[in-house]
């Protein structure tokens, strides 16, 4: 999995459906066709910073679509 905030290839899995990317320091979670992104706040705490239909992520944009001809 590709992180969805900045796209490093290296995202752990830190529990069922949570992973942490170590390059931009998010979480994301995977629930009921949700994805959730968090951000570590200065006092540790989580805080979410977006939330989206996996449909969403997994519909390719314009500029990809034009890009590879899809």
């Amino acid at each position: 999995m590709d992180c969805p905030v900045c796209s490093n290839k290296d995202i752990g899995k830190i529990g069922r459906s949570k992973y942490f990317c170590s390059n931009c320091f998010s979480e994301v979670s995977i629930n009921k066709n949700k994805l959730n992104i968090f951000e570590i706040d200065e006092n540790g705490s989580l805080v979410k910073t977006c939330e989206k239909f996996l449909k969403d992520i997994l519909t390719p944009s314009k500029q990809l679509k034009e890009k590879y001809n899809i």
